[in-house]
């Protein structure tokens, strides 16, 4: 920090920053897997080397290379469509793979569910617990003894998963929140031990 005789100068009405352009710019690097999404954001907009980036990250310089050159391709790509069009494509591509999980759930496929999580996935039980890689596979071993139903839909606008207990039930006992990247479980948010949570919001099946 450095100390500065005045503060800048306001932006002129004209030249506010756009907040639905803000979105969509994070939204662009949202889609973009980890590795990309780093090395681009290290490099284009933080302006880091690329030896400083590659000892950031933990790879070597030609694997940033590579990502950098992949994630300027797919923003380039990404800035060819309307923001509705990205963000309509993400959307269905989240909802798929929501039906998707939720299928190898139902099913009590818990290998297959296994499957669909990422190496570092991170699991937060809720007011309970917390895990992280190896450690999420064993979270299904509770739901193997359980009745539980899945059902995608939206809580708040938010794509969810509801938790019928009994399967029966005419409403979630609870939610679950994923987070995808290329198809892979990143982050699981299960709202199993906050069940109050469910009283109030509205579900609407997908």
């Amino acid at each position: 920090m450095e100390p500065v005789a005045a503060p800048p100068e306001p932006l002129p009405a004209g030249e506010a920053v756009d907040p639905y352009a803000v979105r969509s710019a994070l939204l662009s690097f949202l889609a973009l897997p980890v590795l990309q999404r780093s090395a681009v954001i290290l490099k284009d907009v933080l302006g880091h080397s690329l030896g400083g980036i590659a000892s950031t990250i933990g790879t070597t310089v030609p694997a940033v290379k590579a990502a950098l050159a992949r994630g300027r391709s797919k923003l380039r790509q990404m800035g060819a469509q309307g923001p509705e069009t990205r963000e309509g494509a993400m959307a269905a591509d989240e909802l798929e793979d929501l039906r998707r999980y939720a299928r190898l759930f139902n099913a009590r496929d818990w290998d297959g569910v296994r499957a669909l999580l990422a190496e570092e996935c991170r699991l937060d039980l809720v007011s309970r617990a917390t895990r992280r890689g190896k450690e999420v596979g064993e979270y299904y071993d509770r739901y193997a003894g359980e009745q539980v139903r899945l059902v995608v839909g939206r809580v708040e606008g938010r794509l969810a998963l509801g938790a019928f207990t009994p399967q029966a039930a005419a409403r979630p006992a609870y939610f679950m929140f994923l987070e995808w990247r290329d198809g892979r479980v990143q982050a699981i948010r299960d709202y199993r031990y906050v069940p109050y949570i469910a009283d109030e919001a509205e579900f609407e099946a997908a």
